[in-house]
């Protein structure tokens, strides 16, 4: 039924091992002298060189394959070649040996040897935590480990052959080599366990192991096709470094011959090919050329199955019986006899090997890294179960002791999650929020932004059964009031207060007055006859005593009198309303100016506008331009030199002002006066000069200038020959 080849052991881990059969030619001459020396040929050398010819009987099996008797073989090249036969990769005799081979050693059978007997450190593999073992039992087994041999054929204009080994366990998982990157430190080693593995007895040898069962065909197949695919992956990688070998190549075979048929159709002249028939032939055969190149070239790859074996690793197994009082979890320890790895139960929650094993709340087992408990109950849970935080206070816990929110999908506690009375939903109180007029505890997308703020600027949450929609704004509060007039139900950002009777009125049922910009509801407001508008007072003209309001009447900024629009005017300037009685005009041009804005001229305490006012060249204060000289001095102080009196001007009453002070003892003074101003000019010994002037008009009276003037300045002012 299967062939069991343990013999085979040396040529495999020369043949089967090797990562490429176009290795070194001394690997080669060495596995074809084991080759025919096993199979039962006897093989001589005919020279004593390293590599030299051999000379092969081959037994009557052999002949039969091989077509003859006797083989000479060589290595190498010889001078008489037709007497030999090559051996090399790719050679027509290697390729018989690679067929002997896998008609011979298709499938192999064998076990490794027990290296460990005793059975304490399985014993002793695990630690329960929080549990005892209450049931034990011990056996022996045989784990499988499957050796596909994959022959990959590489082909391009030359032909390249690898054998790759894929060592796949029972599960159908690649077992990686110790060669390999990333392979763990107790890594198996291919060769190591074809020189160890010895075959099954008999079946009538008296040994109780006897002939283990072959796995299902189905079995094989699947395990086939996934050490397929890590061959197809090699075989992928390798191709990326043959094709960079192939391209310079193909390169060369290229540009030879173009150069050789470019230089054909060079020489072609016109005279003897006048319709171009030859050259159009020789561009053709050259096309033709180019494609067969490019086809010899292409890279092709086969991947076919050589031989698979089958080798049984025996390993003793410990099933186990964990139990805390409330759960149980079956466990098993393996032992591998042939290595000594022990293989301890996984933790549920993060899959790795554990020796502390603890039993959870579910009879999960788990490490310790991985063990949390509940805050309720204090049960014990693994991590992939879990324990959550509850969302409004922190605590965590079990699944049993928490409920999952509808609205969040956290888990929270029993004591913090509640049934919402609008949806009827299940949801965290993190989720929910009572409402601020009648308390009551809901979702919080239930309830809705109470349009009237608190004192303290907060707005607060109502629910549907409190929040009134308010006719006048149209938002929803559960601070409403009764409006007096309608008997509606507003906000109270709606209702105001009237200021006539102090009622509350919501909106369309009061009116603010232009006067004083004061509510007042519809009882409290009169029609002013002159200009129709609903005002709560009605005055009468100071002038002609006609009825108005302040809306339509003008109020006088001098005697705060009412006054109507035909007795009434409004500056254009400052916008100041002025009666009747104090309407003033400019001296000068005669249009109306303000009283307010525009004081009276120091002197004549006439009105000017400010393009007929003009500014003292002494004093520096303005005046009407009628007042002032086309010297540029005013009257008070072109005539102060002549009609000033003379005065101590640190006795004045402004004396004590620290300017004046500054500049009263060096100078002697002269005082002049009009209606608004009081100006001093001194004249020190030196001839320098000095002016002060109080504005009288300003309550309590300023000293509005107080500065030094050189002498030559000075002169020319004080006789009114200044610029």
């Amino acid at each position: 039924m299967y062939a069991i080849i343990g013999g085979m052991k040396a040529i495999a881990q020369r043949f089967i091992r090797s990562s490429a059969v176009d290795g070194p030619e001394a690997d080669l001459y060495q596995f074809t002298v084991d080759f025919f020396t096993f199979f039962g040929a006897q093989v001589r050398r005919l020279d004593r060189s390293r590599q030299g010819p051999l000379q092969v009987q081959l037994p009557p099996e052999m002949a039969e394959h091989f077509g003859r008797s006797e083989l000479r073989l060589a290595f190498r090249h010889v001078e008489d070649a037709t007497a030999y036969d090559l051996v090399a990769h790719g050679s027509r005799l290697f390729d018989r040996m690679l067929a002997w081979l896998e008609r011979r050693a298709a499938f192999t059978l064998q076990q490794l040897p027990r290296r460990v007997t005793a059975s304490e450190a399985l014993m002793q593999a695990v630690r329960p935590v929080n549990a005892s073992i209450t049931g034990l039992r011990l056996q022996e087994q045989f784990q499988p480990i499957f050796v596909f041999n994959w022959r990959l054929t590489y082909r391009a204009d030359d032909k390249r052959e690898e054998l790759y080994t894929v060592l796949l366990d029972e599960e159908g998982h690649r077992i990686p080599q110790p060669d390999e990157p990333q392979a763990p430190a107790h890594a198996l080693d291919l060769e190591q366990l074809l020189a160890d593995a010895q075959p099954f007895p008999p079946a009538d040898s008296g040994n109780g192991d006897g002939q283990p069962k072959l796995p299902p065909l189905t079995r094989l197949v699947r395990l086939a096709e996934a050490a397929r695919k890590y061959a197809i992956y090699h075989a992928d990688l390798r191709c990326a470094g043959h094709e960079a070998e192939i391209y310079p190549r193909l390169y060369k075979v290229l540009n030879r011959l173009t150069t050789y048929y470019r230089q054909q159709i060079e020489e072609v002249y016109d005279a003897s090919d006048p319709t171009g028939e030859k050259r159009r032939a020789l561009e053709e055969d050259l096309a033709r050329k180019i494609a067969e190149e490019v086809e010899n070239h292409r890279l092709r790859v086969q991947v076919h199955l050589f031989s698979y074996a089958i080798l049984h690793v025996p390993v003793a197994v410990a099933d186990l019986t964990l139990s805390d009082g409330r759960q149980e979890a079956a466990v098993q320890v393996r032992l591998n006899r042939y290595t000594g790895q022990l293989h301890r139960p996984t933790c549920h929650a993060c899959g790795q090997e554990t020796e502390a094993i603890a039993l959870d709340a579910r009879g999960h087992v788990t490490c310790d890294a991985c063990l949390l408990q509940c805050a309720s109950c204090l049960a014990v849970v693994c991590a992939s179960c879990g324990v959550a935080a509850c969302p409004h206070c922190g605590r965590e816990n079990c699944d049993a002791c928490s409920e999952v929110c509808w609205a969040c999908g956290e888990r929270a506690c029993q004591e913090h999650i509640s049934t919402c009375p609008v949806c009827g939903d299940r949801v965290c109180h993190q989720c929910q929020a009572c409402c601020d007029h009648c308390g009551v505890r809901q979702c919080r997308t239930h309830l809705r932004v109470d349009a009237v703020a608190m004192a303290h600027g907060e707005p607060q949450q109502i629910c549907a059964d409190c929040a009134v929609r308010c006719p006048g704004c149209h938002q929803y509060s559960a601070q409403t009031g009764l409006c007096a007039a309608s008997g509606q139900r507003f906000c109270q950002n709606c209702l105001v207060t009237c200021a006539g009777c102090g009622v509350q009125v919501g909106p369309g049922f009061y009116h603010r007055s232009e006067a004083d910009g004061q509510a007042y509801c519809l009882n409290c407001l009169v029609e002013c006859p002159a200009c129709g508008r609903q005002e709560p007072a009605i005055a009468t003209c100071v002038t002609c005593g006609a009825d108005c309001c302040p809306a339509c009447g003008h109020r006088c900024v001098i005697c705060d009198q009412l006054s109507c629009a035909q007795h009434g005017a409004v500056m254009a300037g400052c916008g100041h309303g002025v009666c009747a009685a104090h309407v003033t005009q400019c001296v000068v041009g005669q249009e109306p100016v303000c009283p307010l804005c525009e004081p009276a001229c120091g002197i004549c305490q006439q009105h000017a506008c400010a393009a007929h006012r003009k500014t003292c060249r002494r004093c520096g204060q303005e005046y009407c331009q009628e007042c002032v000289r086309l010297s540029g001095f005013c009257d008070t102080c072109a005539t102060i030199g002549r009609d000033g009196e003379v005065v101590q001007l640190s006795r004045e009453p402004w004396g004590e002002d620290p300017r004046v002070a500054a500049l009263a003892p060096g100078y002697h003074w002269l005082r002049a006066a009009n209606h608004r101003y009081v100006i001093y000019v001194g004249q020190s010994l030196l001839g320098d000069g000095a002016i002060v002037v109080v504005d009288r008009g300003a309550e309590p009276p300023q000293v509005v200038v107080a500065e030094k003037s050189r002498r030559v300045d000075f002169l020319r002012h004080f006789f009114g020959q200044g610029p």
